[in-house]
C-alpha cells in the first residue's frame, strides 16, 4: 500500500547569538600609521581565518617580507583617502584602489610588499590572513583581485551590502582561492535591520569599523564573534548606525602553528618554510622604500 506523503513542515530561520564586544587594540608601527588588531591567542578560534588588521596607514612601513601556507586577503574600505600599491615576487606589480580587494594565496611561499600609493593620504582597509588547508600548503602561489568597480551592492530600506565575496541576495562571487570565504561590507543606517543566510557549517564574526550594533554600544572599532548554531545572522544597528565587514568561513579543522608570516600545520613544516626562505626559494622582491619598523 502507498502511503501519503505529508508536506514537510517549512522551518524557520534560527539567527546566531552575539558575543560580547571583542577589543580590538590600536598597534602603532611607526609614524606611518597602525592597525586596530584581532589576533586571537587561539589561532584556530576564528577558523579558517587566522587574524584581522583593521589599518589605517599613510606611510610606507614594511619592507618586503615573505608568506607562505596561508592567504594574505586586502580589502580597502570605499573611504580610503588613498590606495596601496601591491607587489609579488611573481612578478606582479598594481594598484589596490579604495573599494578594491587582493587576495595573495602565497602557497608554499612567495615575497609581498604594499605601501600607500601617496604619503600622507591614508590607506583604509583590513588586512586578513586566511588559512590553507594542508592540501595546499605547497601550492604555487597566486594571486586574485577585484576592482570596486565590479563589487555588487544591495540596496535596502536602511541597509547598504557591498558583496566582496561569498553569496547574498542573488550574488555569488567566488575565485580560484583554495579557501573560499564570505566577505560583505554593510553599512545600516540608525535603527535599521538585516538578516544575512549562512551555511550552519559556517564560522562567522564580524570588524566593526564605526557606530556599533544594538546593544552592544563600544566607542572606537571592535569585533564580535557570531554562535555557530543558525541559519541567519540578524543585525540591528544602534541609534548612530553601524559599518561592518562580516567574515564567514568553513572551517579547515586542521592543527595550526605559525612563526611571523609563515603558518603550517606544525612546527617542522614552519622551520621549513623558513629555511626555504633563507635559501632564496621564496623569490627576490627589491625594496623601493624604507622600512621605519
Amino acid at each position: 500500500m502507498n502511503q501519503l506523503e505529508l508536506p514537510t513542515r517549512p522551518q524557520t530561520a534560527t539567527a546566531r547569538g552575539i558575543s560580547e564586544p571583542i577589543a580590538t587594540p590600536w598597534h602603532e608601527f611607526g609614524p606611518g600609521g597602525g592597525a586596530w588588531m584581532l589576533h586571537p591567542a587561539d589561532l584556530r578560534a576564528l577558523d579558517p581565518f587566522v587574524l584581522v588588521d583593521h589599518f589605517q596607514l599613510g606611510q610606507p612601513v614594511f619592507a618586503p617580507h615573505p608568506h607562505a601556507g596561508f592567504s594574505a586577503v586586502s580589502y580597502l574600505f570605499e573611504d580610503s583617502a588613498d590606495g596601496l600599491l601591491n607587489r609579488t615576487s611573481l612578478g606582479e606589480k598594481n594598484f589596490i584602489a579604495p573599494g578594491s580587494l587582493q587576495w595573495f594565496q602565497a602557497g608554499r611561499g612567495a615575497m609581498h610588499d604594499e605601501a600607500p600609493r601617496t604619503p600622507g593620504r591614508a590607506a583604509h582597509g583590513l588586512q586578513v590572513f586566511v588559512n590553507s588547508a594542508a592540501a595546499n600548503k605547497n601550492a604555487e602561489p597566486a594571486s586574485f583581485s577585484r576592482d570596486a568597480a565590479e563589487i555588487a551592492v544591495v540596496e535596502r530600506e536602511g541597509a547598504r551590502v557591498r558583496v566582496v565575496l561569498g553569496e547574498f541576495a542573488g550574488h555569488s562571487v567566488r575565485f580560484g582561492a583554495h579557501t573560499p570565504v564570505t566577505l560583505l561590507d554593510i553599512t545600516l543606517s540608525a535603527n535599521a535591520t538585516l538578516e544575512v543566510p549562512l551555511p550552519r557549517a559556517f564560522s562567522a564574526f564580524a570588524i566593526v569599523a564605526r557606530g556599533a550594533l544594538a546593544g552592544h554600544r563600544v566607542d572606537g572599532p571592535h569585533a564580535l564573534r557570531f554562535d555557530a548554531a543558525g541559519d541567519v545572522v540578524r543585525l540591528a544597528a544602534g541609534p548612530e548606525g553601524v559599518q561592518l565587514v562580516l567574515l564567514a568561513g568553513a572551517p579547515i579543522g586542521e592543527p595550526l602553528a605559525a612563526r611571523g608570516p609563515f603558518i603550517g600545520n606544525g612546527p617542522t613544516e614552519v622551520n621549513d618554510m623558513i629555511r626555504r626562505f633563507q635559501r632564496g626559494e621564496m623569490g627576490e622582491l627589491a625594496p623601493i622604500h624604507p622600512a621605519t619598523s
